[in-house]
């Protein structure tokens, strides 16, 4: 599934110290490169979806590691 995403795109999403270290700007980052590559047609509209829950989950994901290092 992820094939066919763009590869700077999915650099970004995998940046894990970018994410933790700001997740609600990252994830704005993220939506914004994935809107533009759906508007460049680098992707279609099932990609841009995809994209889209990826970096959902990429936020939920930092969030939940930034509480948990909390609790430690």
């Amino acid at each position: 599934m992820m094939s066919g995403l763009p590869q700077a795109w999915l650099a970004e999403l995998c940046d894990s110290f970018e994410l933790i270290g700001d997740p609600d700007g990252r994830a704005a980052v993220l939506a914004e490169m994935a809107f533009a590559a759906h508007r460049r047609r680098d992707v279609g509209d099932a990609e841009l979806s995809d994209m889209l829950e990826f970096v959902a989950a990429a936020k939920e994901w930092a969030l939940l590691e930034i509480e948990s290092s909390q609790t430690t």
